[in-house]
C-alpha cells in the first residue's frame, strides 16, 4: 500500500514535480487537482506532455480527487493543487497524507504576506491562507514549507512564527 502527499505549487505540473518531488518521494501518481485545467482537454495533453510514460497521471477535478484519495493507493501518490485555498476543499482528505508540501503561492491582489526569502520559492499568503493553515495545522495535518527535495523543510508551526496578523 502507498503513502499518499499533496503539494501546493500554482505551477502544478512541471519538471521540479518530475525530475525532483517524484524521485525523492518514489511517487507511482500524479494527480494534478484543478476544476477549471480539468475541463480543458487542450491544456491537460500540453501540461502531461512532460511527464514520463512510467507515472500515471491526470488531471481532475476536486471532487474527483476526493474519490480517488478513498481508494487504496497501489503506490505512492503526489496529489498537487495550485493555492493554499484549495486546501479547504480537501480538508479531510489531507488527513490520509504523509505530509502536505507548501511549495509556490504566487502574489495574488488578496496576499499580504511575502514569505519569499533567501532565494528558492515564491510563496505569498493572505491572511485567509494563514488561518486555514493553522486550522489544518491544529488538527493535525503535517504542513511543510520546502521548495525541492534537497532543501530544507521548515514546519509549518515554525514558519507560522514569522507572520503576524
Amino acid at each position: 500500500m502507498g503513502k499518499d502527499y499533496l503539494r501546493i505549487d500554482d505551477r502544478l505540473i512541471h519538471g521540479q514535480i518530475v525530475t525532483a518531488w517524484c524521485k525523492a518521494l518514489e511517487i507511482k501518481e500524479i494527480v494534478a487537482i484543478d476544476d477549471k485545467l480539468a475541463a480543458n482537454p487542450t491544456l491537460q495533453s500540453i501540461m502531461m506532455m512532460g511527464i514520463p510514460a512510467n507515472y500515471k497521471h491526470h488531471v481532475v477535478t476536486f471532487e474527483q480527487a476526493k474519490a480517488i484519495f478513498a481508494e487504496p493507493a497501489e503506490g505512492n501518490r503526489l496529489f498537487v493543487t495550485r493555492m493554499p485555498q484549495d486546501l479547504a476543499a480537501l480538508r479531510e482528505e489531507l488527513h490520509k497524507c504523509e505530509t502536505v508540501f507548501i511549495g509556490n503561492a504566487a502574489k495574488r491582489p488578496d496576499t499580504k504576506f511575502n514569505l519569499t526569502k533567501g532565494g528558492g520559492g515564491v510563496l505569498f499568503f493572505s491572511p485567509e491562507d494563514v488561518k486555514l493553515l493553522d486550522e489544518l495545522s491544529a488538527s493535525g495535518i503535517k504542513l511543510v514549507a520546502q521548495t525541492v527535495p534537497n532543501t530544507s523543510a521548515r514546519p509549518w508551526p515554525e514558519l507560522r512564527k514569522s507572520i503576524k496578523l
